[in-house]
């Protein structure tokens, strides 16, 4: 039931950490799966932006945006893994999540058992897709410009394959570990 990282997956969000301390744009909010190893992910990588806990300053909306201050850390059910079936992909209950992960806001994961999960059906690629552009539609209506986004190589095929338009070079697998910088443009379709 979701697997922790392995002691591969913590050394290669180290070597994410280093690179993200030389952003010339610092992200302003982290964005993570809520399943247990992406969030660790988005500590290791982005823990020198991490707020020592969700009920001081990030819940409050009183987070700092320079280097080396705290911004808000959000668990989002949308970005999550496929799911169902394999149970690695089942998330933990959102209540045992938060006493892990105090530093983390789980405001967006909506139920306390992971109702999402089915153990007899695989999520489709239309399910996923959708729950793709619906996390899509929530980042547009953010006020921060520079986010980072913690999630899973499946998730991130079937967006830069099956929703975003975009450069050939992205639509490849993501590593495990591996850090794309992407710059999103929303259009309105007249």
């Amino acid at each position: 039931l979701d697997a922790p990282l392995t002691d591969k997956g913590r050394n290669e969000a180290a070597a994410v950490r280093v690179k993200a301390r030389n952003f010339q744009n610092p992200p302003e909010l982290v964005v993570t799966s809520p399943l247990c190893r992406a969030v660790q992910t988005a500590i290791i990588a982005f823990s020198d932006h991490l707020p020592q806990n969700i009920n001081d300053d990030n819940r409050k909306g009183n987070s700092k945006k320079k280097n080396n201050a705290t911004i808000p850390f959000v668990a989002h059910d949308l970005a999550r893994e496929d799911h169902g079936v394999h149970i690695c992909d089942k998330r933990r209950p959102r209540s045992q999540q938060g006493a892990e992960f105090p530093q983390v806001d789980f405001t967006m994961v909506k139920s306390e058992e992971d109702d999402l999960f089915r153990n007899d059906q695989r999520e489709s690629a239309d399910e996923v897709c959708e729950r793709i552009y619906q996390f899509l539609e929530w980042l547009r209506d953010r006020s921060e410009e520079n986010i980072a986004v913690t999630t899973h190589s499946g998730w991130l095929m079937s967006l830069f394959n099956g929703v975003l338009e975009c450069d050939e070079s992205l639509k490849v697998w993501f590593g495990t570990g591996e850090m794309r910088s992407v710059k999103l443009v929303f259009q309105t379709l007249n």
